[in-house]
């Protein structure tokens, strides 16, 4: 009966253990029985219960990576994962035992299982003379007292013949009962083997979903990359239209700050038409600054229509060879006729040998009118205005140009803030104008392109000098 489920406890674990098996090849090196290399009897190995059997395996792999090993005995797990090829087995139960070894690795390859049948018994059984052994006995002589030992053997094989008999009728009985056993374990079998067929599919089908997860893990990380990708270009198109937007706030700043001074002089020019008698030659010169100051504010005009129409910042400036002294005089003959009518004198005393600079002549006018135009319009009456340009020598050559007046000057307080947009001076202008506080701030922008520098010296009650140096190249 022993035997009969120890076999069939074989069949079951071949079963699991082949369809299991994958790239690992484990194989028996040899059993020792109390340090002694045994073999296999009957195709199992016999020791006593108070002997110790070692068992040397090794398992070899077509991956790299350790190799681990399970340890089972009677189907019971001893060591889940050990690293020894050797493993000693003491204190076994009399009886029949299977000990199993599984070789697997980090990636789950497991090995087709190796199954060691071991029987253990009490005393050691006599194994019986080789026909070899027999033929190196010595041969007996015949004594005559053998005739009635084979007698006695005959008699005694009678006696056992009809023993056997009488106990097969006895063993019917259990030979049926081992028949039913026989019949349950065929079943079990089977359902066992059902349900490995179930798990199987289960496991197929796990798979097939881990493999869907997957390719939907792999899509939304794509997916996710591009979402990144646009966050990114939005936030750079966002900061590039919060800049532009900022710059063409600026410009529209610039431009209507810039077209107030050419309108205020063309104010002054009429009023002076209508209040004073002027002679022919006096008309012209107020004629002249009329179309100057008007050709000022229809460019300003152009540019504010171009910006809106592209939606783009201020144009960049455009660097051509120019002489300062056209600059100069093109803003003093504009506010000329604004100097007269707010009794202010206004004096060109700049050089007239100056070298040709590379400047943006329209911004270059538009920083210096700022400055004469500011001059005039906080300067008391029959005070004098002054426009003085010169070359500075140093490490670099520079043109400075200065507008100096004499009249209130400034405080600490309002030398520190002169060029910050929209910062409003505590003096205020003479002919009761308007000041949006952008005129000194628009001329530091226009310089700082330039890669020029822009300053102010000034001090209470003795007057201030607005100047500025561009790079001679």
């Amino acid at each position: 009966m022993k035997t009969l489920n120890l076999f069939l406890l074989i069949l079951i674990s071949f079963q699991i253990n082949y369809s299991q098996a994958e790239s690992l090849d484990l194989k028996l090196i040899s059993v020792k029985v109390n340090n002694e290399i045994v073999v296999p009897s009957q195709n199992k190995f016999q020791i006593l219960k108070s002997d110790s059997i070692a068992v040397h395996y090794k398992a070899v792999s077509k991956q790299k990576g350790e190799i681990f090993y399970r340890i089972f005995v009677d189907a019971k797990l001893t060591e889940p994962k050990i690293l020894d090829t050797i493993f000693v087995f003491r204190n076994f139960t009399l009886g029949a035992h299977i000990i199993k070894i599984v070789a697997y690795n980090e990636k789950g390859s497991e090995s087709q299982a190796l199954l060691i049948p071991v029987e253990v018994i009490e005393k050691p059984i006599v194994q019986e003379k080789t026909p070899e052994q027999l033929s190196e006995q010595k041969s007996f002589d015949f004594q005559p007292y053998i005739v009635p030992s084979l007698i006695g053997i005959v008699v005694l094989q009678i006696l056992i013949i009809i023993f056997i008999l009488v106990k097969k009728k006895s063993n019917g009985v259990k030979y049926n009962q081992n028949k039913e056993e026989l019949e349950e374990l065929k079943y079990s079998y089977k359902r066992a083997k059902e349900e490995l067929a179930k798990q199987h599919e289960v496991n197929e089908n796990l798979r097939k979903q881990i493999k869907e997860l997957d390719e939907n893990v792999k899509t939304l990380e794509k997916t996710n990359v591009k979402l990144v990708e646009q966050k990114e270009k939005l936030a750079e198109s966002k900061a590039r239209l919060e800049y532009l937007h900022s710059q063409k706030e600026e410009m529209f700043a610039i431009a209507i700050h810039d077209i107030k001074n050419p309108a205020s002089a063309i104010k002054g020019y009429i009023e002076l038409l209508n209040s004073y008698e002027l002679n022919a030659n006096e008309q012209q010169e107020i004629m002249e600054s009329l179309v100057a100051s008007s050709d000022d504010i229809v460019k300003l005009s152009q540019q504010m229509c171009v910006i809106i129409a592209k939606a783009m910042p201020e144009p960049k400036l455009k660097f051509v060879e120019y002489s300062i002294e056209q600059v100069i005089e093109s803003v003093y003959n504009q506010n000329t006729s604004y100097a007269k009518a707010k009794k202010v004198k206004l004096y060109n005393k700049s050089s007239i040998d100056l070298p040709k600079v590379k400047i943006d002549p329209e911004k270059i006018e538009e920083a210096l009118d700022n400055l004469v135009n500011n001059a005039i319009k906080y300067a008391p009456p029959e005070t004098i205005v002054e426009i003085k340009s010169y070359v500075k020598e140093g490490a670099k050559r520079m043109v400075v140009v200065e507008v100096k007046d004499n009249g209130y000057g400034l405080s600490e307080d309002d030398l520190k803030k002169s060029f910050q947009k929209g910062a409003v001076l505590s003096n205020k202008p003479t002919g009761l104008e308007q000041s949006s506080g952008l005129g000194l701030w628009i001329v530091k922008r226009i310089i700082d392109e330039h890669n020029g520098k822009v300053w102010v010296e000034s001090k209470l009650s003795v007057g201030s000098t607005f100047a500025f140096e561009l790079p001679i190249e």
